[in-house]
């Protein structure tokens, strides 16, 4: 899934209405851990940081900003063997890593800078343009930044043989 901002190519899935007006916008985050993916998201103002008092106690989380869905996916890297009868005989080999589609939507994407640039393409762009190049799992590009990798889902193939 790649989508061309302004004549550059980002790893992003856009979908627009029948007028051309963008409604939702995905892509996918790797990165070592949960909290790599919540900092990035918390510095670019994908998430915020919550406090409540609870019995005399504050209590922090993270949370996402209205439209901004964070999706964890388990990447599988080698299949389960499955014997003649189809039962498991060697569990798959999971990505221990940390990965997840982000889509936005409604206010989030129509959300512009002073200079009429929206937000996300803003953020799509500074990836492109300042991350490091990178492959995640042997096998699939991206452009790291602080740890976290946009990575380029047109190179993932799910076990159906589409597109993911």
């Amino acid at each position: 899934m790649t989508y061309h901002i302004r004549g550059t190519e980002v790893f992003a899935d856009v979908v627009e209405d029948e007028n051309g007006t963008v409604r939702q916008v995905s892509f996918a985050l790797n990165a070592p851990t949960p909290a790599h993916v919540e900092a990035a998201a918390l510095a670019k103002n994908l998430m915020v940081t919550k406090q409540e008092t609870q019995d005399g106690v504050l209590r922090d989380w993270v949370e996402e900003v209205p439209h901004a869905n964070f999706f964890p996916v388990a990447v599988e890297l080698v299949p389960a063997v499955r014997d003649a009868q189809g039962e498991v005989i060697a569990e798959p080999v999971m990505d221990t890593s940390y990965s997840v589609n982000l889509v936005l939507v409604g206010d989030l994407v129509r959300k512009v800078d002073g200079h009429g640039w929206f937000l996300w393409e803003l953020l799509l762009l500074e990836w492109m343009g300042a991350g490091a190049e990178t492959t995640v799992n042997g096998k699939v590009p991206g452009l790291a930044m602080s740890g976290v990798s946009l990575i380029d889902m047109s190179k993932v193939q799910t076990p159906q043989g589409a597109v993911a």
